[in-house]
């Protein structure tokens, strides 16, 4: 009998051990959630933190409302300069290292990935080492690393298949194949050809490439400041994304309405073709060359305004994906400076095979129509990924 009595002290013991054990395995995990109470995306993820709470017992929610008074204020521009993201919005959470800008699919899963981390890991608490004064050092930061998303309808996504690189190529050269420009660029090769001075054409020609890659850069670039400031704003996703949608579709619906018309550029009327003739034909034959050089700059910002209406925004597109990922200055930089270069690719193949071999070498309609309608179908996905998947584009 006392041998039970023993066994049984024995288990009890044993048992209480691995609870207490158990018990203290699970880490409390803080989650800083600052919000604006007029901010659609903080109050849905505040209704989202809440269920949490009633699935995780071990975290504790800290609402933070940076309207509230000037200490919170302080609060969350020191948190974000901390993590050196100066320019964030709210929604703004930070759990342990780790922060996340706005709300949507992707966040929900972030959040639950990091409470799992947390609960069974020691980690650092960054904004808790804000709020004591204490320095932050450079290990007290965590990276999430998605190797996969999980989308609805959709399942499991590899987002290493596609990323922000790709989308600079593929829509940047797609871009390139645009009747609006092509016919301009080989209307100033013929006429550079005909020169008696070959060393003044190939630098008008050079000038020429180099204008419409700056005018592009700034064009995209500026658009990049002005949607970094809109991207927490939920209607501007949905705007942009129907936006595409619609030039998307307006694409795909020319392609087949016109596939059997040999067509160029829609935009400039025979009007406005005659100037643009006259144009280069003056600067080319213009005698200075600073006065030659100062009309092709001049015509080359031109015929890229004009072709950005042609290609119904895929460069305004593809900053505004930029934009809702969350990435330093030089990758928005390096990112936009690779669609330019694959945007005027085609033109330096082209440029560069007529001053070698003293021919005019095009492209002709067919291909910028396929190149229409590829880059349609490619605008009509990015629209739905927007408004429906946003997820799908922060492959950051």
């Amino acid at each position: 009998m006392k041998i039970k009595q023993i066994l049984l002290l024995i288990v009890s013991i044993i048992s209480l051990f691995m609870a207490i054990y158990t018990f203290n395995a699970v880490n409390q995990v803080n989650i800083y959630f600052f919000h604006d109470p007029l901010c659609l995306h903080c109050q849905d993820e505040e209704e989202f933190l809440e269920e949490l709470k009633e699935e995780y017992e071990n975290i504790n929610v800290i609402i933070i409302d940076v309207t509230a008074n000037s200490e919170n204020q302080i609060l969350f521009e020191k948190t974000k300069s901390t993590f050196e993201e100066a320019n964030a919005l709210t929604p703004y959470t930070v759990i342990g290292g780790v922060s996340l800008i706005g709300f949507n699919l992707q966040t929900k899963a972030d959040i639950i990935s990091l409470i799992d981390r947390y609960s069974d890991n020691d980690y650092v608490d960054i904004v808790e080492k804000i709020l004591n004064n204490e320095t932050v050092l450079a290990s007290d930061f965590d990276s999430l690393d998605r190797d996969t998303v999980n989308l609805p309808i959709i399942g499991e996504v590899n987002i290493g298949e596609v990323s922000l690189l790709a989308g600079a190529i593929i829509l940047g050269f797609i871009d390139g194949f645009n009747p609006c420009a092509m016919w301009v660029l080989i209307l100033l090769i013929s006429v550079l050809l005909n020169a008696k001075n070959k060393k003044k054409a190939f630098l008008l020609g050079v000038i020429f490439l180099s204008a419409s890659a700056l005018v592009y850069f700034l064009i995209m670039m500026s658009w990049l400041v002005v949607a970094t400031q809109l991207t927490t704003i939920k209607i501007f996703r949905y705007l942009i994304g129907a936006l595409a949608v619609i030039f998307g579709g307006y694409n795909i619906y020319t392609y087949f309405k016109n596939r059997k018309q040999d067509i160029g550029c829609e935009v400039t009327n025979e009007t406005k073709r005659t100037k643009i003739i006259n144009k280069i034909k003056n600067i080319v034959t213009e005698k200075h060359f600073l006065i030659a050089a100062i009309g092709i700059i001049g015509l080359a910002f031109t015929v890229n305004l004009i072709e950005l209406a042609c290609s119904a925004g895929l460069p305004l597109l593809y900053t505004s994906i930029l934009t809702f990922n969350n990435l330093s200055p030089v990758a928005y930089i390096g990112y936009v400076l690779i669609y330019v270069f694959f945007f005027l690719l085609d033109d330096l193949i082209i440029f560069s095979l007529a001053m070698i071999t003293f021919r005019v070498t095009g492209i002709s309609n067919r291909y910028t129509k396929y190149s229409h309608l590829i880059g349609g179908i490619i605008m009509l996905l990015i629209g739905f990924m927007l408004i429906f998947f946003p997820n799908l584009i922060m492959f950051n």
